[in-house]
Order: structure tokens, then C-alpha cells, then sequence
């Protein structure tokens, strides 16, 4: 009798172990799970929730650890988000300070060629007419680029051929174009299966007039350049491929940033890749480059389809969210 009650609680001590060991895997778990999830917030949006304990253990450790490492990103993070607001806030002022001169200036211009007697004064009012114009579209080029990176800008999307968009846009670089000899080759047969979609016309058509007038400026003459459209799932993605002499590894991650010249684009402001991103953005798109293994760069342009407005709608009350 004695002997069945010592088994019997053997047994009963085992079986409490066993519960004990399974509760305390089953709280690891849960515990690795939470911080799988809030590691997932961080990489999705950028914010999380993981805060410093006092507890020991290794799982309490690792809390820890990417708790500090969080809160450290997060501060970079915001720094940057509040050196953008500075840097767009002294580009908006700058461009409208200009903007008010060159009305000033031009006023008097024209005032001017009102008066004018001589036809020799006239031929130098013309030529400064003709500055003045290129003037205030570079300053409104400048404008726009800090705008679209703020997001003030909202897209007006409306049913627009691709196709029609594309050809538009690399028609206005046709002088361009043929002052270097760069022909186009168009490969766009995968656009004859998507139908017409939901895009602002004026603004995609400048994001891809940015690309491709990048891809002619760095083509040699007698060269091509490819613009290719691939039909992806729920997506859509341009490929721009010149044939120059692609662009330096060390260069690529800084491409598409405000500004950024490189050896690759030593002419202009450095905003044009910038602005295609931001727009591309705007549409829920995104924009790559790198380098082709036989030389030359290539621009990925990856769009998805999307129908009607509520998805623009959708990400300007996110973006505005505090």
C-alpha cells in the first residue's frame, strides 16, 4: 500500500513538472512572438511599442537589446523627418522670395519693351525676356521638388493610357534627342493586356520624362535607348536601360536623394531622379537603378494598379496622421 502511494505521488510530482515545464515554453513562446510582432511594426512603419525591463533572462535581454536599438532609429528617424521639414520649409521660402523678384523684374521688362524705340534695345529686352522665362521655370521646378517632397501636392488621379503617357513624355525630349543622335527603342507589347489605369497624367508623365531624359543625357551619340514594359501581377513596371557607362556602386544608394549630382548627372540641380521618386511615391510606386552586366544603367519603375481614387485619398490621410 505504502509503495503505491509513493509511485502515485512520484507520478503526481512528474506530471505537475511536466505542466510546469510546458506553461513556462508556453510563456517563452508568447514572449518571442510579442517581440516578432512589435520588431515586424518597427520595419513596417516605424513605430513600436517594446520598452526596457527589469527582468532577467535571456528573451528579457533580447527585449532589451532591440528596445535600445529601436528607440535609436527611432530618434534618427525623426531628426531626419525634422531636417526635411527645415530643408523643404528654406527651399519653399527661397523659391517664393525669388518668385516675387522676378515678377518685379519682369514687370519692369515688359514695361520696358513697351518704350523701347530702337530695334537694338528691343533684340536685348527680348534675350532678357527670354532668360527671365527660363529663370522662373527653374525656380518653379525648384518649388515643385520641395513640395512633392513635403507631400503638399495631391495627385488627381484619372483614367490615362500608359502607353499614350509614355510616348507624350519622350516626345518633348525629341529635340533633345536628336541634337545627340540617341534613338529609342520601344518595347511596350505588354501594355496591350492592362487597361487604361488611375494615374495623375501630369505627374507620372514628369516622372518619366525625368527618367528618360536622364537615360538620352547619358547615352552616347549613335546609341539607344530601351524603354520596356513588364506585365507583373497587380503591377506594372517600366524598365529604362541607356547605354552609357552606368553609374559608380558607391553612388547608388545616394541616387535618388534632393540635390545629389555624383559623376553620373553633373548637370543641374540633382532633382530630377528625387522628383520622379517622390511622384512615383505618391502613386504607391517605387523606382530602382543599377547597373546592366553588359554597361549602361537601368531604371526599374514598378507601379501597381490600382482603380479609382480612394487609394490616394487613402495615403494622404496616412501621411497625414501625427
Amino acid at each position: 500500500m505504502e509503495g503505491n502511494i509513493i509511485a502515485l505521488a512520484a507520478a503526481l510530482t512528474a506530471f505537475a513538472l511536466f505542466l510546469l515545464e510546458h506553461h513556462r515554453r508556453y510563456r517563452l513562446e508568447q514572449k518571442i512572438d510579442h517581440l516578432v510582432h512589435e520588431l515586424d511594426c518597427f520595419l513596417w512603419n516605424g513605430e513600436t511599442h517594446l520598452a526596457e525591463t527589469l527582468g532577467e533572462g535571456r528573451v528579457e535581454n533580447l527585449k532589451n537589446q532591440l528596445a535600445a536599438v529601436t528607440e535609436q532609429a527611432t530618434h534618427q528617424r525623426r531628426h531626419w523627418k525634422k531636417r526635411e521639414e527645415r530643408l523643404n520649409q528654406f527651399m519653399e521660402n527661397m523659391a517664393h522670395q525669388m518668385k516675387t523678384s522676378l515678377t518685379a523684374l519682369q514687370i519692369r521688362v515688359d514695361l520696358a519693351q513697351v518704350k523701347a524705340s530702337s530695334p537694338e534695345v528691343q533684340a536685348e529686352l527680348d534675350a532678357c525676356q527670354n532668360c527671365m522665362e527660363r529663370l522662373t521655370g527653374e525656380v518653379g521646378r525648384i518649388l515643385e521638388c520641395s513640395q512633392l517632397a513635403g507631400q503638399k501636392i495631391n495627385m488627381r488621379p484619372e483614367r490615362c493610357s500608359v502607353g499614350q503617357l509614355l510616348h507624350r513624355a519622350a516626345s518633348l525630349l525629341e529635340p533633345l534627342r536628336k541634337k545627340k543622335g540617341v534613338g529609342i527603342v520601344w518595347e511596350l507589347s505588354a501594355l496591350s493586356g492592362i487597361p487604361e489605369l488611375c494615374l495623375d497624367s501630369y505627374w507620372f508623365s514628369q516622372a518619366v520624362e525625368n527618367v528618360i531624359k536622364n537615360a538620352i543625357e547619358h547615352t552616347p551619340a549613335d546609341s539607344t535607348v530601351h524603354i520596356t514594359a513588364i506585365d507583373c501581377t497587380h503591377s506594372l513596371v517600366l524598365e529604362i536601360r541607356d547605354e552609357g557607362p552606368g553609374i559608380p556602386e558607391d553612388e547608388l544608394p545616394c541616387l535618388f536623394e534632393r540635390f545629389h549630382r555624383g559623376s553620373y548627372g553633373k548637370a543641374g540641380y540633382g532633382i530630377g531622379l528625387s522628383m520622379a521618386r517622390d511622384i512615383l511615391k505618391a502613386h504607391h510606386g517605387s523606382i530602382q537603378a543599377g547597373n546592366q552586366k553588359g554597361g549602361g544603367a537601368c531604371f526599374l519603375l514598378k507601379l501597381p494598379i490600382l482603380e479609382g481614387n480612394r487609394p490616394y485619398e487613402a495615403v494622404r490621410e496616412i501621411v497625414r496622421e501625427p
